[in-house]
C-alpha cells in the first residue's frame, strides 16, 4: 500500500511538474511594441508585474522610439500590439493601416508644453511671434502651437518653425539654436533642469490637445484570436489600474525601462492619466486633430472617426458591464 501511495505520489508529483510548461504553452504569445515614453507606463507596468500574464499573455516588449516605428511594426507583422499618439494612429487609419485602436492607454495635454529660453524675452503667446521654435512636425505639440498662435491673434507663419524630435529639440533650446521648443515630458523638465534657471514655461498644452493615445492591435492577431480581443484590453485596463493605485513604484519600474531617474518620471504622472474611456473632450479632441492634419496635407484627405472607433467602443461597452471596477 505504501509502494502505491509512494508511486501515486510521485507520479502527482511528475503531473506538477509537467503542468508549469503546459500552462506557460498555453498562454497566447504576444509581441508588444512599447515606445520609450512615460505615457505608456501601463504597459511596460502591466508586463513586469504579469498583468498581462494574469489574463493568460506571454508578452515580450519591444522598445520603439515613435508612433511612425510603431506604425511600421504592427503593419509588417513585427509586432502584434502597440501604443500610437492620436496623430500616428490617425495617419495610420488614413493610409489604411492593418490596425484597429481598442483603448486609450493614457491621457492627459498638459504633458505637451512650450519652454522657452528667458533671454528670448517670451512672456506671453503673442511674444513668439519671429522666434525659432522647434517642434516635432504633425505631432500634438505642433497643433497646440498652431491654437496657440491663433488664439494670440498671430498668423500661423508668424514664427520660424525648426522641425526635431522630442529627444534632440532640448539640445535645440540649450544651444540658443531656437527661442522656445513645443515638445513632452519629461523632455521639458529635463530641458528645463539642465538649463539651471534660463528656461522657463510658458504654458501647458490640456486645453487644445489631448495627451496620451491608443491601444493598438494588428488586425492579423485579432482575426487568429478572436477571444482574447477583450481580455487584451480588460489587462490593459487592469494594468493602468495598477499605475493608478500604485504610482511610486509604478514610476520606478518605468524609470528603469526608460533609463532615467525615477523623480522624472513621477513629473510626468502628475501630468497623465490613465483612463482608458473615451470622454467628450477626447473625443473632440481627436477629430480636430485628423482636421489638423488634414489641412498640414499630412493625410491624403479629411476623415471621421467614428468608423475607426467602432472597436474601441465596442469593447469598451463590453468591458464597463463586466468589469466597472478597473475603472475605480
Amino acid at each position: 500500500m505504501k509502494g502505491i501511495s509512494r508511486r501515486a505520489a510521485l507520479l502527482a508529483s511528475g503531473g506538477l511538474l509537467l503542468a508549469g510548461p503546459a500552462a506557460a504553452q498555453d498562454k497566447v504569445k504576444v509581441k508588444f511594441g512599447v515606445l520609450t515614453t512615460a505615457s505608456q507606463a501601463a504597459f511596460y507596468v502591466g508586463a513586469r508585474k504579469g498583468i498581462f500574464a494574469k489574463y493568460g499573455f506571454d508578452v515580450e516588449v519591444l522598445p520603439l522610439a515613435t508612433g511612425v516605428q510603431a506604425n511600421q511594426a504592427l503593419a509588417a507583422g513585427q509586432a502584434d500590439w502597440s501604443g500610437g499618439g492620436v496623430e500616428s494612429t490617425v495617419v495610420a487609419w488614413a493610409t489604411g493601416l492593418p490596425f484597429k485602436a481598442y483603448s486609450m492607454y493614457a491621457k492627459g495635454g498638459d504633458s505637451y508644453g512650450i519652454l522657452v529660453r528667458k533671454e528670448s524675452g517670451i512672456a506671453s503667446p503673442k511674444d513668439l511671434k519671429g522666434k525659432k521654435i522647434a517642434v516635432p512636425q504633425g505631432t500634438a505639440p505642433a497643433q497646440g502651437l498652431n491654437q496657440v498662435l491663433k488664439e494670440a491673434g498671430l498668423p500661423r507663419d508668424s514664427v520660424q518653425r525648426v522641425n526635431a524630435n522630442y529627444g534632440n529639440m532640448g539640445q535645440m533650446l540649450v544651444s540658443g539654436a531656437v527661442d522656445a521648443m513645443a515638445g513632452l515630458e519629461p523632455f521639458l523638465t529635463l530641458t528645463e533642469e539642465k538649463m539651471e534657471g534660463k528656461a522657463s514655461i510658458l504654458l501647458r498644452l490640456g486645453k487644445h490637445v489631448q495627451g496620451g493615445g491608443l491601444f493598438l492591435i494588428s488586425d492579423k492577431w485579432a482575426a487568429a484570436n478572436p477571444t482574447k480581443v477583450a481580455d487584451a484590453v480588460a489587462a490593459l485596463w487592469e494594468s493602468q489600474q495598477w499605475v493608478r493605485q500604485n504610482q511610486k513604484e509604478a514610476a520606478a519600474l518605468e524609470a528603469e525601462f526608460l533609463k532615467v531617474e525615477p523623480r522624472i518620471v513621477e513629473v510626468s504622472f502628475k501630468v497623465l492619466t490613465y483612463d482608458p474611456v473615451i470622454d467628450d473632450f477626447t473625443a473632440k479632441s481627436l477629430q480636430t486633430t485628423a482636421d489638423y492634419l488634414a489641412e498640414e496635407k499630412l493625410i491624403p484627405a479629411p476623415i471621421k472617426l467614428e468608423p475607426h472607433l467602432a472597436a474601441l467602443n465596442k469593447v469598451t461597452a463590453e468591458l464597463k458591464a463586466k468589469k466597472p471596477e478597473l475603472l475605480k
